[in-house]
C-alpha cells in the first residue's frame, strides 16, 4: 500500500503518517516542512529479485536498514530522518514506521545530497520540532539507560547518500550501549587461611553507570548523570525499568570449580581519561560473603591494571567485553575502592555485536 500526500485531502508540504492493516501501524500528522512528497508502504518477505525489479521500475535509491545485534534482539519501531547535506543540514523529511524483517518503506523527497539518520526503538512518542529541525539539533538528543529494554535497545545509524540514484545502500543501526559478559568465574584461595572457602550469596553489578548517552555517535563519551556512585546497586534497583540491565545474582556459591554463568550486563559508553568526582570510571562489582563476612571486588572496566582490552580506553559504543574471573583472596569492605590484580585475576577480550535483521527503506 502506497499513499501520497499529493492525492490526499491535506495541505502540501506536510509530513503525513497513514496506516496500513498489513503493517499494523498508525501515524499522525506531525510537522510542517517545505514542499515534498512522502509515501510509505509494506511488502512482506520481499525477495532480492522483487526488490531489484521495484528499484529499476521507479528509479529510486534503496536503503537497506540492518540491525547491529545478533539473534534475540530486534527493531520494533524505526524513526527515519532525511536531512539536506549542505551547510544548513535542515530536515527534509521524517517518518516513524513499524520495523520488521521484509518490510519495505518508501519515501520520496526532493533530489540531492542527503544525510539519512535511522533511530531504532526510540524512547519518545513524538518529537519537538526544535529537536529534529536540523542534523545539528538531532545530534544533541540523548537516550536514558533507565528506560532501556535490552530486548529492543535504542540503536542509531547514519548515512550520506544522493537521492534519486538507482543504488542500494546498506545502513546498519548499532546500539548505544555495550555488553559486559561474565563468561566464567571461580575462586582460588590456595595458601590462604580460608583455603577451601566459597563465596556465598554472591551478586554482580555495575557501578558509576553512565545513564545518558548521545543517540547520534560523537567523539564525546564522557559519563553523564552516573548512577550507583556509592558502589552499591540500590539506585539502579529502584530507578530502572529493567534493573537486570546492570544487576544479576548468582544462583549458586562460587568455589574452586569454574562456573560459566553467562551473565550479561549493559551500560552506555564511558571513556573518560581521568577519574574525578564528576567523571568516575565505570566499574564491575562482585559482592559476596566469605566465612560470614561480606566483601566487595570493584574492577575498573578496561582501565589501569584491568584494561589491556581495546587500548585501555574504558567502555566504547556497541562493544562486547568478555571476562574470565578468578578471585584469589578476600576483597574490600568498602565498594568504593577498586581491588588490585593480586586480589582478582582477569582475562578479558572485546568484540563488536553483529546483526541479522533488516528492513528496506526506498526513496
Amino acid at each position: 500500500m502506497y499513499v501520497s500526500a499529493e492525492n490526499m485531502d491535506c495541505p502540501k508540504g506536510r509530513i503525513l503518517h497513514t496506516s496500513s492493516p498489513i503493517c499494523h501501524s498508525a501515524f499522525a500528522l506531525l510537522l510542517f516542512l517545505p514542499a515534498f512528497i512522502l509515501i510509505y508502504g509494506c511488502q512482506g518477505n520481499m525477495t532480492p529479485d522483487i526488490r531489484t525489479t521495484a528499484r529499476q521500475e521507479d528509479g529510486s535509491a534503496s536503503i537497506l536498514v540492518k540491525s547491529g545485534l545478533k539473534d534475540g534482539y530486534g527493531m520494533n519501531t524505526v524513526d527515519v530522518f532525511i536531512f539536506n547535506d549542505d551547510g544548513m543540514k535542515r530536515l527534509d523529511s521524517y517518518q516513524r514506521l513499524a520495523a520488521g524483517i521484509g518490510n519495505t518503506i518508501a519515501a520520496a523527497s526532493r533530489p540531492g545530497d542527503k544525510i539519512v539518520v535511522a533511530i531504532s526503538n526510540p524512547q519518545v512518542r513524538e518529537y519537538e520540532w526544535n529537536s529534529i529541525s536540523s542534523f545539528e539539533t538531532i545530534s544533541d538528543m540523548y537516550a536514558d539507560l533507565r528506560l532501556e529494554d535490552i530486548s529492543a535497545p535504542v540503536m542509531c545509524g547514519i548515512m550520506h547518500v544522493t537521492a534519486g540514484e538507482n543504488d542500494i545502500h546498506e545502513l546498519e543501526v548499532e546500539p548505544l550501549m555495550s555488553e559486559i559478559c561474565i563468561r566464567s568465574i571461580r575462586c582460588d584461595f590456595t595458601g590462604r587461611p580460608y583455603s577451601g572457602a566459597v563465596l556465598k550469596k554472591a551478586d554482580i553489578y555495575l557501578a558509576n553507570v553512565n545513564t545518558l548517552a548521545r543517540i547520534v555517535p560523537s567523539g564525546d563519551l564522557a559519563p553523564a548523570a552516573p548512577m550507583n556512585t556509592d558502589g552499591l546497586p540500590d539506585e539502579a534497583l529502584y530507578s530502572m525499568e529493567h534493573p537486570e540491565t546492570v544487576y544479576a545474582g548468582f544462583d549458586t556459591d562460587i568455589g574452586s570449580q569454574t562456573l560459566y554463568p553467562d551473565i550479561r550486563l549493559y551500560c552506555y559508553p564511558n571513556s573518560c581519561t581521568d577519574e574525578t568526582a564528576g567523571t568516575p570510571f565505570t566499574r564491575l562489582v562482585i559482592s559476596g560473603e566469605i566465612e560470614g563476612k561480606r566483601y566487595y571486588y570493584p574492577l575498573n572496566i578496561n582501565k589501569g591494571e584491568f584494561g589491556p582490552v581495546s587500548g585501555n580506553t574504558g567502555i566504547g559504543r556497541n562493544c562486547r567485553y568478555l571476562f574470565d574471573i578468578t578471585i584469589r583472596k578476600t576483597g574490600s569492605l568498602d565498594p568504593l575502592y577498586p581491588v588490585s590484580p593480586e586480589t582478582v585475576v582477569i582475562n578479558a577480550a572485546v568484540e563488536p555485536w553483529n546483526g541479522l535483521a533488516e528492513t528496506v527503506i526506498e526513496f
